[in-house]
């Protein structure tokens, strides 16, 4: 790619330019949820060297430091647990009882805090589990784990104050816990005059079975919820996870890849509102926001690309789970719609989805290409967009070499062919280079993935772009006439004095600033884009609508071998085999999952509390994989009306649920015919498919025959499923991909944006994001948002460029260079003059 230099040859990180000695005290409140202690983690900082001001105009360089895990990012304070009560927390934690009991045999104990198991089915989970164990501690460590309640561990307390704070369902958790706290409710939800804080752990698990087999669906619901958070929560905090399984947050030889070394404005503290210009404006850092902020800064004008999220450089990548979910992702890992039936994961850092996304290179499917072209967008059917596509494709090294299968993928591919299905290598971003990771989810070290940070936001830079992390924008800014944007306003927030994020914001410095612009681009995601819009006053009916999700089922297979599922390239193949169900472009395509325990573990389905103790003995052993769905049928995003944040209306259609099912089944083949040993559907009522013969049946298995008609148990097995169904809420769907909710259309009445980006009825507003996409793209997104990003902003672009020489025309000697002299210049001296130590370039390690 022309304008930046290559990845070999940047500079490591920095910490920072100081123009000003003056720091802020930090402070670090800490709420502990009821009945829980815990001591204080140090801060990050304390193994890193602090920023120094030894002269005010010169920056002071510290190389990256060599170590042998990333630096460790603490965690910030515990919100306040204050939504519920301590009556109302004792009665959660003992539903989580019921989730993850401690267990042991009857035999041995009448300990009614644990679930008593009848000694013959314990010793035979025993010797099951145990030969998963390596070493001469195989058996007391497994006792160890069976006695283990989580629900007393003040982390996993921790980790469940965490998630039910920012849960837009928690005043709702709220009242039941109450409820359930009383003879009466109690009476009513679980059959039991006594509360379920009363009753031991056998009875404690029974309501929670009765409740996932329940007629009512809000019973049905909860169970679901709150056993996905039992399951999520104890993978992350559990101290006998990582050593049972061999997992480890940390890749084997961990070396930071080399990192570029960002700058970003930052003010002081000050009442009024700070107020900066420049040509464009790049609201969002992601794959649509880096491609438009570096086309724009290549062809000379003045950029400033702002971002709610901050900048992680490789030192500190990947990140322990808890981490990643608060510092990486959006609302803490997840975002669920409001039925809870779907769990939508987003990019929220510097670099945005870019910087936690799997590695995947799809161009659109000519069929989806079409389809757009025939909506009155010939764009998308046009060699101009394929030279879009060219570019980005040639720019972000994707490509097929130095691929190395893991065992899942592997068996992916080998599976379909066995069953005759088509099925390919996936391009990576990794340029050509080896890249055997499976930890990206959470922040790619080594540099290998070719995402924003280390492609278009460096050329962007060097090509003199500007940044600002920290910055959540509230609303765009329009002119008298209502309908010119002028620029953006929102809140800006700094890091501590010790450049850390883990302080509470209001800690931190906090100031409102004002973005004067010619244009302004909205790159924020389809979930925040819209509400942007929203808050700004743009009223087309339109806004937030055509939400497309990707909704994914999982299928979970465990071999007999010890996979070590968190290696290796997270999706290196896949099959388009059932990508057009309907002959009408919707379908599956069936890819392999990512395996970080915490993704893993709560998108399995809850068959009781002994078999839920022993998944972290499984994990080892297990793979999964996706049915990705081209859904036809969209929801909607909105604003909550209290936080202000976007808000997800959203459940499977029966029509996508249906080729969702049918991806399921797929799935489930592939595992038989690979050997799987037991297979299990993320679908509320199914059972475990598990191999009696010893797999004789499967290695007798004929290859290009369908094992439904050759093995009788195997298709009973699938008709259960069937059965089962997947209709949502019950049915675990998750969504990794947000599309369409600023439509990209031919007219007003059916989109939000016309062909060239731009807002309909509105004048230098543009979207480049996925919220443009026309419908869903079928596909793993990025190279198709990268591709638009490419178009949009080379559009822009040429329209700055057309008023510049409109202008000249109009002014004579005042012509378009020196118009952009000027112009610079004055930026510059604002940023960093006019305001005596108000601003100053911060350069993060």
């Amino acid at each position: 790619m022309s304008g930046h230099a290559p990845l070999s040859s940047r500079r490591l990180g920095t910490t920072l330019i100081t123009e000003s000695g003056s720091r802020a005290s930090p402070s670090s409140p800490t709420n502990i949820p009821p009945s829980s202690s815990s001591s204080s983690s140090s801060s990050s900082s304390s193994s890193s060297p602090s920023p120094l001001s030894t002269d005010e105009s010169r920056p002071i360089l510290f190389p990256a430091m060599e170590a042998q895990k990333p630096v460790a990012m603490a965690m910030p304070a515990l919100p306040s647990d204050g939504f519920m009560s301590p009556g109302q927390w004792h009665v959660f934690f003992a539903l989580m009882d019921a989730c993850i009991p401690a267990v042991a045999s009857a035999a041995a104990t009448s300990d009614p805090d644990m679930l008593l198991v009848e000694d013959s089915r314990f010793q035979t989970a025993l010797e099951r589990c145990g030969s998963t164990i390596p070493g001469p501690t195989a058996k007391r460590d497994l006792e160890a784990l069976l006695a283990y309640r989580p629900s007393r561990d003040p982390a996993f307390r921790a980790g469940c104050v965490r998630a039910l704070a920012r849960s837009p369902s928690r005043d709702r958790l709220a009242n039941i816990m109450y409820l359930l706290s009383t003879r009466f409710g109690s009476l009513l939800l679980t059959g039991y005059w006594y509360p379920i804080t009363q009753q031991p752990a056998a009875v404690r698990e029974a309501i929670m079975r009765s409740w996932h087999d329940s007629l009512l669906l809000p019973l049905r619901t909860m169970a679901k919820g709150l056993c996905g958070m039992a399951l999520m929560t104890d993978a992350v905090t559990s101290p006998h996870f990582s050593q049972l399984s061999g997992y480890s947050d940390v890749p084997g030889n961990w070396r930071a890849g080399p990192g570029f070394p960002f700058s970003f404005i930052h003010i002081e503290s000050g009442k009024d509102v700070y107020e900066l210009s420049t040509d464009v404006v790049v609201v969002g850092s992601g794959c649509g926001g880096s491609v438009s902020a570096k086309n724009l800064a290549e062809a000379g004008y003045r950029v400033i690309v702002v971002d709610k999220g901050y900048h992680f450089p490789p030192s500190q990548l990947p990140m322990a789970q808890d981490a990643a979910c608060e510092y990486l992702f959006e609302n803490g890992g997840c975002q669920f719609s409001d039925d809870s039936s779907i769990g939508a994961i987003s990019g929220g850092a510097w670099g945005g989805g870019g910087t936690v996304n799997w590695s995947v290179c799809f161009r659109p499917p000519d069929f989806v290409r079409r389809e757009w072209a025939a909506a009155g967008l010939p764009l998308f059917d046009s060699p101009v967009f394929d030279q879009c596509l060219d570019r980005v494709w040639n720019s972000i090294g994707a490509t097929t070499e130095a691929i190395r299968h893991n065992q899942r993928n592997q068996a992916l591919l080998d599976g379909c062919r066995r069953l005759g299905w088509k099925a390919s290598v996936v391009e990576q971003n990794t340029a050509g280079e080896a890249h055997y990771c499976g930890q990206c989810h959470l922040g790619c070290g080594s540099s290998g993935k070719k995402g924003p940070t280390v492609t278009w936001l460096p050329a962007a830079a060097e090509a003199g772009a500007r940044f600002m992390e920290g910055f959540r924008v509230d609303r765009v800014l329009f002119g008298d006439d209502g309908v010119t944007a002028t620029g953006v306003e929102g809140l800006w927030t700094s890091r501590d004095a010790d450049g850390n994020v883990s302080s509470p914001p209001e800690s931190r410095v906090q100031r409102r600033v004002r973005i004067t612009a010619s244009k302004v681009i909205l790159s924020g995601g389809a979930l925040w884009s819209p509400v942007i819009l929203t808050k700004s006053g743009v009223d087309n009916p339109n806004v937030g609508r055509n939400l497309y999700l990707h909704p994914c089922n999982i299928v979970t297979a465990a071999y007999k071998e010890h996979m070590r599922p968190w290696e290796g390239g997270i999706i290196t193949g896949y099959s388009g085999e059932f990508e057009n169900l309907d002959s009408d472009g919707h379908g599956v395509r069936l890819e392999s999952a990512c395996m970080v325990p915490y993704l893993t573990v709560a998108t399995q389905t809850w068959h009781g509390g002994l078999d839920a103790k022993l998944l972290s003995l499984r994990y080892g052993h297990l793979s999964s994989f996706i049915a990705l769905t081209r859904d036809r049928d969209p929801g909607r995003v909105y604003v909550d009306a209290e936080t202000g944040r976007p808000r997800i209306c959203y459940a499977a259609s029966d029509f996508d649920s249906g080729h969702a099912l049918e991806g399921v089944q797929a799935l489930a083949k592939i595992c038989y015919v690979t050997g799987a040993r037991e297979i299990r559907a993320s679908l509320a009522g199914a059972p475990a498919y598990v191999v009696e013969d010893g797999g004789e049946r499967q290695r007798k298995h004929a290859s290009g025959t369908d094992p439904e008609f050759t093995d009788e148990a195997f298709g009973e097995w699938l008709a259960q499923l069937r059965a089962a169904g997947n209709r949502p809420p019950t049915a675990v769907f998750a969504s990794a991909h947000q599309m369409g909710t600023c439509r990209m259309s031919a007219d007003e009445a059916s989109g939000v944006v016309d062909e060239r980006g731009q807002v309909w009825g509105r004048r230098g507003l543009f979207v480049a994001d996925a919220s443009v996409f026309p419908s869903a793209s079928g596909v793993n997104p990025m190279v198709t948002v990268m591709a638009l990003a490419d178009w949009i902003s080379r559009g822009v672009a040429a329209e700055l460029a057309e008023e510049a020489a409109m202008a000249a025309g109009e002014d004579g000697e005042d012509g378009q260079t020196s118009t952009t002299t000027t112009t610079t210049t004055d930026t510059t001296t604002t940023d960093t003059t006019t305001v005596e130590g108000e601003v100053e370039e911060k350069l993060w390690l």
